[in-house]
């Protein structure tokens, strides 16, 4: 099969295809940014009215006509419209995502029923997206060992970036020109593969190993994403921590990068309420550093860390679950209650595009409502509640909230609290909360946010009356 390349003529000399125009606004390069991260992050959805053009500008500040020429920039098409007839009957069968190496692979077979090609078009750009966001231009250009890969039948074309072998833009318009020879139809760019890319963007693509198969039965994407990640419960992070700056990747996307002492909190909190520890009960190093792939002296050095900061005890020299009281508890709700309500302040005087990764979190906290367990949703919600901080523009308050948070998930797991009654209430808060954020109700968001660290509080004095003092939390949280 003849290899596939941009129809459209080159650009002029020494600029790029899609180098930006002289003379246009830098603001239309950063609408390109933000509007790539809607389209990268919507997975299957991305092709149905809730992604139109217009619903993107309300969602993110932005004219429709400038998101409008996003979409168009970011597709990066080298199609017009094309002759009556032309054939369009390409499909893709595999999106490899293998650090160095981006392999995709499209066939022939592809089909067109009628009325689905705007639905493409968008999946197309979402994809183009997906790309452009990860990061993976910033991929160091050392040449890696080579692969040996199986040969395609006859009619496959297989397209492959190592930063070394070409440059990044190239790639892409290879890619997009792929796109271009594909019937106009959602088949050719199936759901589970546009759900893997979404669950995987905030983390430069990496590990998503995408083959075709027969087609899924409905409801079958949240499944598909769980797959991916071979685990139980979704994707979203328990511990977000504060956006740390990196090179490559998109700032609008939501991050989900953990520190080694984050993945060994995460994964003891998970023992504690798997095992049924309880305080003094003593927790093995070795345990958790063949669990994590990680070097005993790396465990044990986090851990010591962890001492340090109150999450964990030593017991005889070793290392135990800390004793935790009710008022500790209530200690550091009531400090997240305050400095949660100046994070809410610093968001409501950011520009409204700010709050684009806080949206985009808020439909991971419906969807583990939905279809997630009651863990689902409050790994979600913490998510979102780090997503306002990093928002917020206030950097040593979005460490201070979020330190605090990891202590009170370690005591919550201590105590063996359950929320699972809770969920429905957990959902309709972070969606007043960030209501108000975007409707310019600065007083009504704090006064959301503390209803909702209210409404925790009680849930935890219903379960246990004895630990938890209700009037503590009154006169903690009494405003002067």
């Amino acid at each position: 099969m003849e290899p596939l390349s941009p129809a459209a003529g080159p650009p002029p000399s020494g600029e790029s295809a899609d180098a930006p125009r002289r003379g246009r606004p830098r603001v239309q390069e950063a609408a390109d940014e933000i509007v790539a991260s809607v389209l990268a992050t919507a997975g299957p959805r991305v092709g149905t009215r809730d992604l139109s053009t217009r619903r993107i500008a309300l969602l993110t500040g932005l004219s429709q006509p400038v998101v409008s020429r996003a979409v168009s920039r970011i597709r990066g098409s080298s199609r017009a419209e094309g002759p009556p007839g032309e054939a369009r009957a390409m499909r893709l069968v595999e999106f490899r995502v293998e650090f160095p190496r981006i392999v995709i692979v499209v066939e022939p077979g592809g089909e067109a029923p009628a009325g689905q090609a705007q639905s493409f078009a968008r999946r197309a750009a979402a994809l183009m997206a997906a790309l452009r966001v990860s990061g993976a231009r910033e991929w160091p250009s050392e040449a890696a060992p080579p692969v040996e890969e199986v040969a395609l039948p006859a009619g496959r074309l297989r397209l492959v970036w190592e930063p070394w072998a070409q440059p990044w833009e190239e790639f892409l318009a290879r890619v997009s020109a792929a796109l271009d020879a594909c019937a106009p139809a959602d088949d050719s760019i199936p759901g589970d593969l546009l759900s893997r890319v979404a669950a995987r963007v905030g983390r430069g693509l990496l590990g998503v190993r995408w083959h075709r198969r027969d087609a899924a039965a409905p409801g079958r994407a949240w499944q598909e994403i769980e797959e991916t990640f071979e685990s139980k419960t979704m994707t979203v992070p328990e511990f977000p921590a504060p956006r740390r700056g990196r090179s490559g990747g998109s700032r609008w996307l939501p991050q989900d990068e953990l520190s080694i002492t984050e993945q060994i909190a995460i994964a003891l909190r998970k023992e504690i309420m798997n095992a049924g520890f309880h305080p003094g009960d003593r927790l093995s190093p070795a345990v958790l550093a063949s669990r994590l792939g990680l070097t005993l002296p790396t465990v044990r050095a986090a851990m010591r860390r962890l001492v340090d900061d109150g999450l964990l005890a030593v017991d005889a020299g070793h290392f135990a679950v800390p004793e935790v009281t009710g008022q500790d508890v209530v200690d550091l709700y009531a400090s997240r209650l305050h400095v949660g309500s100046v994070l809410l302040r610093g968001c409501a005087a950011q520009p409204r595009h700010r709050l684009l990764a806080s949206r985009l979190a808020l439909r991971a906290v419906e969807a583990a409502a939905a279809e997630g367990t009651s863990a689902d949703v409050d790994q979600a919600d913490l998510h979102f509640q780090q997503e306002l901080a990093d928002a917020s523009g206030l950097s040593q308050s979005a460490r201070t909230f979020h330190a605090l948070t990891l202590r009170v998930r370690m005591f919550i797991s201590v105590l063996q609290l359950d929320y699972s009654p809770a969920v429905d209430r957990i959902v309709a808060d972070d969606r007043r909360i960030l209501s108000a954020l975007l409707e310019n109700r600065p007083d009504d968001a704090v006064a959301q946010w503390r209803a909702k660290l209210d409404n925790a509080v009680r849930h935890m004095t219903a379960l246990s009356p004895t630990s938890f003092d209700r009037d503590l939390w009154g006169r903690l949280t009494t405003w002067s």
